[in-house]
């Protein structure tokens, strides 16, 4: 992904964990049209086989990814891929890492202030 940064926030805010479902719901329209391919290496959740069923091997919308990750569900470790609706829109990527903090790599500076903006902690990362 040329000419992209990639920004680093930390997933524990006050002792409560800020979940994938949440990260896209505060991003909210910036990702509108967005379909996520999504990597699990580590999921804890009571629906982790639904999540995984659901997402594997498929595009997901981002409305989907949503209700899947809403009940008591923690992203570990894994990525998401997402595409935009139009050849123009820049691909972004999202990662949980280590269930400490997200990673967000994207070309859309319209994103990464918005990143900036919700979570004040957001650091730039040199690489992926």
């Amino acid at each position: 992904m040329t000419g992209t940064r990639i920004l680093t926030f930390k997933a524990w805010r006050e002792k409560r964990y800020v979940g994938l479902a949440e990260v896209l719901t505060s991003l909210g329209p910036v990702l509108e049209g967005y379909r996520w391919e999504l990597v699990i290496d580590w999921l804890v959740s009571p629906q982790a086989e639904a999540i995984t069923g659901a997402t594997a091997g498929s595009l997901v919308t981002a409305g989907r990814l949503i209700e899947l990750f809403s009940v008591e569900c923690q992203l570990i470790d894994g990525e998401l891929v997402g595409h935009g609706d139009s050849p123009s829109a820049p691909e972004v990527k999202i990662r949980a890492f280590d269930s400490g903090h997200w990673d967000v790599q994207t070309g859309s500076p319209e994103l990464l202030e918005k990143i900036v903006t919700l979570y004040p902690d957001a650091q730039e990362l040199p690489e992926w």
